[in-house]
Protein backbone atom coordinates (compact mmCIF):
# COMPACT_ATOMS: atom_id res chain seq x y z
CA UNK A 1 0.00 0.00 0.00
CA UNK A 2 1.68 2.95 -0.99
CA UNK A 3 1.64 6.26 1.61
CA UNK A 4 0.27 9.99 0.92
CA UNK A 5 3.11 12.26 -0.19
CA UNK A 6 3.96 14.61 2.71
CA UNK A 7 3.57 18.87 1.77
CA UNK A 8 7.69 18.98 0.90
CA UNK A 9 7.41 16.02 -1.35
CA UNK A 10 3.90 17.56 -3.16
CA UNK A 11 5.68 21.14 -3.03
CA UNK A 12 8.68 19.29 -4.35
CA UNK A 13 6.91 17.87 -7.68
CA UNK A 14 4.43 20.80 -8.31
CA UNK A 15 7.98 22.62 -8.94
CA UNK A 16 9.12 20.25 -11.54
CA UNK A 17 5.55 20.05 -12.76
CA UNK A 18 5.20 23.07 -15.59
CA UNK A 19 2.10 23.77 -17.04
CA UNK A 20 2.64 23.97 -21.17
CA UNK A 21 1.28 27.28 -21.91
CA UNK A 22 3.78 28.46 -19.03
CA UNK A 23 6.57 27.11 -20.57
CA UNK A 24 6.02 28.38 -24.24
CA UNK A 25 5.99 31.62 -22.79
CA UNK A 26 9.05 30.93 -20.82
CA UNK A 27 11.02 30.25 -24.36
CA UNK A 28 9.07 33.06 -26.12
CA UNK A 29 10.36 35.53 -23.64
CA UNK A 30 13.78 34.33 -23.63
CA UNK A 31 16.47 36.62 -24.87
CA UNK A 32 15.68 36.29 -28.50
CA UNK A 33 18.70 37.74 -31.01
CA UNK A 34 19.09 41.08 -31.49
CA UNK A 35 18.86 41.76 -35.36
CA UNK A 36 21.93 43.65 -36.63
CA UNK A 37 20.43 47.22 -38.58
CA UNK A 38 23.38 45.44 -41.33
CA UNK A 39 21.22 42.25 -41.44
CA UNK A 40 17.30 44.54 -41.40
CA UNK A 41 19.17 46.93 -44.81
CA UNK A 42 20.32 43.49 -46.51
CA UNK A 43 16.44 41.78 -45.99
CA UNK A 44 15.06 44.95 -47.50
CA UNK A 45 17.70 45.51 -50.55
CA UNK A 46 17.05 41.86 -50.87
CA UNK A 47 13.22 42.15 -50.34
CA UNK A 48 12.86 45.16 -53.00
CA UNK A 49 14.51 42.96 -55.39
CA UNK A 50 11.69 40.50 -55.07
CA UNK A 51 9.20 42.98 -55.54
CA UNK A 52 10.90 44.45 -58.77
CA UNK A 53 10.84 40.46 -60.19
CA UNK A 54 7.39 39.97 -59.24
CA UNK A 55 6.05 43.28 -60.62
CA UNK A 56 8.58 42.18 -63.81
CA UNK A 57 6.70 39.03 -64.12
CA UNK A 58 3.31 40.21 -63.50
CA UNK A 59 4.15 43.03 -66.80
CA UNK A 60 5.34 39.59 -68.37
CA UNK A 61 2.14 38.40 -68.47
CA UNK A 62 0.67 41.91 -70.36
CA UNK A 63 3.49 41.80 -72.85
CA UNK A 64 1.91 42.66 -76.38
CA UNK A 65 2.71 40.25 -79.00
CA UNK A 66 6.28 42.16 -80.34
CA UNK A 67 9.41 40.53 -81.18
CA UNK A 68 11.99 40.23 -78.17
CA UNK A 69 15.36 38.57 -77.14
CA UNK A 70 14.12 36.33 -75.33
CA UNK A 71 10.75 34.24 -75.49
CA UNK A 72 7.97 35.04 -73.41
CA UNK A 73 8.31 32.07 -71.08
CA UNK A 74 11.94 32.61 -70.30
CA UNK A 75 11.34 36.35 -68.99
CA UNK A 76 8.47 34.95 -66.67
CA UNK A 77 10.18 32.22 -65.78
CA UNK A 78 13.32 34.15 -64.45
CA UNK A 79 11.33 36.65 -62.86
CA UNK A 80 8.87 34.38 -60.85
CA UNK A 81 12.71 32.33 -59.90
CA UNK A 82 14.08 35.74 -58.60
CA UNK A 83 11.15 36.98 -56.81
CA UNK A 84 10.94 33.58 -54.86
CA UNK A 85 14.26 33.70 -54.31
CA UNK A 86 14.11 37.53 -53.42
CA UNK A 87 11.27 36.74 -50.87
CA UNK A 88 12.76 33.71 -49.18
CA UNK A 89 15.80 34.90 -48.60
CA UNK A 90 14.54 38.28 -47.37
CA UNK A 91 11.83 36.63 -44.81
CA UNK A 92 15.15 34.23 -44.03
CA UNK A 93 17.67 36.88 -43.30
CA UNK A 94 15.48 39.06 -41.61
CA UNK A 95 14.55 36.21 -38.99
CA UNK A 96 18.03 34.93 -38.46
CA UNK A 97 17.23 31.69 -39.98
CA UNK A 98 20.79 29.80 -40.30
CA UNK A 99 20.59 28.86 -43.74
CA UNK A 100 19.97 32.47 -45.17
CA UNK A 101 23.53 33.25 -45.31
CA UNK A 102 24.26 30.09 -47.96
CA UNK A 103 21.11 31.37 -50.05
CA UNK A 104 22.42 34.99 -50.32
CA UNK A 105 25.75 34.18 -50.99
CA UNK A 106 25.18 31.45 -53.92
CA UNK A 107 22.04 33.48 -54.80
CA UNK A 108 23.55 36.67 -55.06
CA UNK A 109 26.57 35.12 -57.21
CA UNK A 110 24.11 32.93 -59.22
CA UNK A 111 22.02 35.98 -59.56
CA UNK A 112 25.18 38.69 -61.10
CA UNK A 113 25.95 35.22 -63.55
CA UNK A 114 22.69 35.19 -64.80
CA UNK A 115 22.48 38.99 -64.57
CA UNK A 116 25.82 39.46 -67.06
CA UNK A 117 24.43 36.45 -69.25
CA UNK A 118 21.24 38.04 -70.41
CA UNK A 119 22.84 41.28 -70.69
CA UNK A 120 25.78 39.93 -72.91
CA UNK A 121 23.54 37.20 -75.03
CA UNK A 122 19.69 39.00 -75.09
CA UNK A 123 20.84 42.47 -75.23
CA UNK A 124 21.52 44.54 -78.45
CA UNK A 125 20.84 48.07 -77.60
CA UNK A 126 22.97 50.67 -78.21
CA UNK A 127 22.28 51.80 -74.54
CA UNK A 128 23.32 48.38 -73.56
CA UNK A 129 26.85 48.63 -75.52
CA UNK A 130 27.51 52.12 -73.77
CA UNK A 131 26.44 51.77 -69.85
CA UNK A 132 28.57 47.98 -69.83
CA UNK A 133 30.99 50.09 -67.56
CA UNK A 134 28.78 51.21 -65.15
CA UNK A 135 26.44 47.94 -64.78
CA UNK A 136 30.12 46.54 -64.35
CA UNK A 137 30.72 48.66 -61.09
CA UNK A 138 27.45 48.27 -59.79
CA UNK A 139 27.54 44.95 -59.89
CA UNK A 140 31.05 44.13 -58.19
CA UNK A 141 29.95 47.02 -55.12
CA UNK A 142 26.96 44.78 -54.54
CA UNK A 143 29.15 41.58 -54.33
CA UNK A 144 31.59 43.39 -52.13
CA UNK A 145 28.76 44.88 -49.72
CA UNK A 146 26.85 41.78 -49.47
CA UNK A 147 30.52 39.75 -48.77
CA UNK A 148 31.18 42.85 -46.31
CA UNK A 149 27.91 42.30 -44.52
CA UNK A 150 27.95 38.71 -44.21
CA UNK A 151 32.19 38.80 -43.06
CA UNK A 152 30.90 40.93 -39.61
CA UNK A 153 31.08 38.90 -36.60
CA UNK A 154 27.26 40.31 -35.14
CA UNK A 155 26.13 39.65 -38.34
CA UNK A 156 27.55 35.75 -38.27
CA UNK A 157 26.62 35.59 -34.69
CA UNK A 158 22.88 36.25 -35.70
CA UNK A 159 22.88 33.55 -38.51
CA UNK A 160 24.81 31.39 -35.75
CA UNK A 161 27.39 30.71 -38.32
CA UNK A 162 31.16 30.36 -37.55
CA UNK A 163 33.46 31.97 -39.94
CA UNK A 164 37.05 30.64 -39.59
Amino acid sequence: MSRAPDASEAAGAAQNITPFRTRRLSRQTSHPKQRPALVTWLSLGVLTLGVFSLGGWAAGLTLPDLPYAAPRPYLLLRNALWAAWGFATAFGAFLGRNWAPKLLRFGGLFGLVWYWADRLLLSRSQYARTSWPVSAALSALAIAVLVWILSRPRVSDYFQERLS
